[in-house]
């Protein structure tokens, strides 16, 4: 709150590596590398389980306004859903089978 409020009252500007310390950022990279860690970031998160993905979001989300036992409720529903999915049955499929998963987003 107190960082906050010095940014919006105050528009410091700020290094990189203070934006990395106050988590204002997940990383730093050289000028020359941002376009191939974005690439690379984007490549990793589309080749994961984006549905689940999403849902997490939404859970990270709604968990910030929600009664403990809703989001616990709501978590349930959730990742009942997510193991059901075509993504969470190979998922589930790829780690009995100690082999890397496949998944297609469904």
């Amino acid at each position: 709150m107190r960082r906050a409020k010095e940014m919006a009252l105050l528009n410091p500007i700020l290094s990189a590596e203070q934006a990395m310390e106050w988590g204002l950022v997940n990383r730093v990279v050289v000028d020359d590398q941002v376009l191939s860690t974005a690439l690379e970031i984007a490549h990793e998160l589309a080749k994961g389980p984006t549905r689940s993905f999403g849902e997490t979001k939404r859970l990270i989300l709604f968990g910030t306004n929600d009664s403990l036992e809703s989001q616990m409720e709501r978590e349930s529903r959730i990742i009942s859903a997510m193991a059901a999915s075509a993504d969470g049955q190979e998922g589930i499929a790829a780690f009995v089978s100690k082999r890397m998963p496949d998944f297609q987003g469904k």
